[in-house]
């Protein structure tokens, strides 16, 4: 059988317009000589196919793989798909919310879906408070899926980085200059009013952005509808609109990030 299977090798090579087919051992005869082919290329085909099954026949199976033993279960509910894709479009445009994206996970007593676990152990392999919020919100599927697959464990190592809570629960600092720490405080009216008439009188341009990103992202929350509206009212002709459109989609970003994240 095993040379038959050479000689079937060596005229598939050469074309059966060059070579017949050989004559089929007796089993694999009484399989394909009960009907007429005519072309060799049909009668090659059939031996081919014969001698696939018996091939495939001969093959014994393997000792048995022991049984995948499942992560431990998590009762905390998963936060909602809206949310899920929330924190792609974070990571992409708006990553100085990520933070705090994480956090309302892990304070609102949710865990992430295991669908985006990988996606979030491959982001934050090297920072260890990062790394750290990750594993709680993703839950023990993390480490059960770290150990299947190493790839996803920190660079460093796979061991999880000992972190304090109080750090674990912390925004980081971002900088904002003194003038508008004020703001951090203010009510939406009050924030919205200051920055409305800064962007449309030129006070603050494209040079402040970095600055006003970070004031954003660190506002009260129940500021950010108002701040919204005042910056998405801004006049096209106004020498701040460019600056107030984005801006207006980093408060609108944020304000449904938590609205999906509560819900």
């Amino acid at each position: 059988m095993l040379d038959h299977w050479d000689e079937l090798v060596a005229v598939a090579m050469l074309g059966t317009d060059r070579r017949n087919p050989p004559d089929a051992p007796e089993a694999i005869a009484d399989i394909v000589d009960d009907t007429v082919r005519e072309r060799p290329s049909e009668r090659m085909l059939a031996q081919v196919a014969a001698m696939v099954a018996a091939r495939r026949a001969g093959v014994l199976p393997g000792s048995p793989l022991p049984a995948l033993v499942p992560p431990p279960v998590d009762d905390r509910p998963a936060i909602v798909p809206a949310a899920v894709e929330r924190w792609y479009h974070v990571t992409t445009s708006w990553p100085v919310l990520e933070d705090e994206w994480m956090l309302e996970v892990i304070g609102g007593g949710r865990r992430l879906p295991p669908e985006l676990v990988p996606d979030v152990l491959v982001r934050h392999r090297t920072d260890p408070g990062r790394r750290a919020r990750a594993l709680v919100a993703c839950g023990p599927v993390a480490n059960w899926l770290v150990e299947l697959v190493p790839e996803l464990s920190g660079r460093d190592s796979g061991a999880v980085v000992p972190v304090d809570d109080e750090a674990l629960g912390e925004l980081p600092e971002l900088p904002i200059p003194a003038d508008l720490v004020v703001l951090l405080g203010a009510t939406g009216p009050e924030v919205a009013a200051v920055l409305g008439t800064a962007l449309a009188g030129g006070d603050l341009v494209h040079a402040h952005r970095a600055v006003l990103v970070n004031l954003l992202a660190r506002v009260r929350r129940d500021a950010l509808a108002d701040i919204e509206r005042a910056l998405a009212a801004i006049a096209p002709t106004s020498s701040g609109f460019a600056l107030a459109s984005v801006l207006a989609d980093l408060a609108g970003t944020r304000r449904r990030m938590l609205d999906e994240l509560g819900a």
